[in-house]
């Protein structure tokens, strides 16, 4: 079997170690050690342990919005759409766990650098999010969620069995793989959907 090229070996070992301990926890000499490379091959290929964390968002972030783009553009219904792109969004949660946990937990509150920076990928996912599904579903029950709303906590739900699986299992005997994922992805769907479009509750604002 072939050794990966240096470059690759560096981003795999980063993927690896982020998602583990995290990005702070992890050195540069340790990151190093684990993708067989000298410390001059990290600066000559990504510049920084920052630059690295944002081609790992880069990677999770394209992917992401690329389902949202396909899956909820269309003249179908709010539910309909919601029920593709999240099958599609946990499909993708489930190959990209590595990736998902360190895009998503990864987030200095102390560098504005890196807040922004995923900001700017997170609106422009809430930006078809409030085309396809807020303005619509506003239309349709006299509902409004701001996409800035929506967003987070759709895929905080979807996250939601790949963040908290280590934890499930030290509360009791089950994990979080104990439901399939078709399972989960139907429960989650349902809870989401029924939420937002059930015309019985009110949002309630001051």
């Amino acid at each position: 079997m072939t050794n990966p090229p240096p470059k690759e070996r560096i981003f795999q070992a980063a993927l690896l170690l982020f998602a583990k301990q995290g990005f702070a926890a992890t050195g540069l000499r340790e990151l190093a050690t684990r993708a067989e490379v000298n410390l001059a091959m990290i600066n000559y290929f990504f510049g920084s342990k920052k630059a690295l964390l944002k081609e790992i968002m880069d990677g999770f972030f394209e992917g992401y919005l690329a389902i949202a783009e396909k899956e909820l553009n269309g003249e179908e219904t709010v539910s309909l759409k919601l029920r593709i792109f999240i099958n599609s969004s946990v499909h993708y949660f489930n190959c990209n766990q590595k990736s998902l946990l360190v895009t998503i937990s990864e987030l200095p509150h102390d560098d504005p650098d890196i807040v922004s920076y995923k900001a700017s990928w997170m609106k422009q996912i809430a930006n078809v999010l409030e085309k396809e599904i807020c303005i619509p579903l506003a239309k349709e029950t006299g509902r409004n969620i701001p996409a800035s709303c929506m967003g987070p906590m759709l895929t905080s739900l979807m996250a939601s069995r790949f963040l908290f699986s280590p934890v499930i299992s030290q509360l009791s005997q089950e994990t979080a793989h104990t439901v399939d994922i078709m399972t989960y992805t139907e429960m989650i769907t349902n809870i989401f959907i029924q939420g937002i479009t059930d015309p019985n509750w009110k949002l309630n604002s001051k």
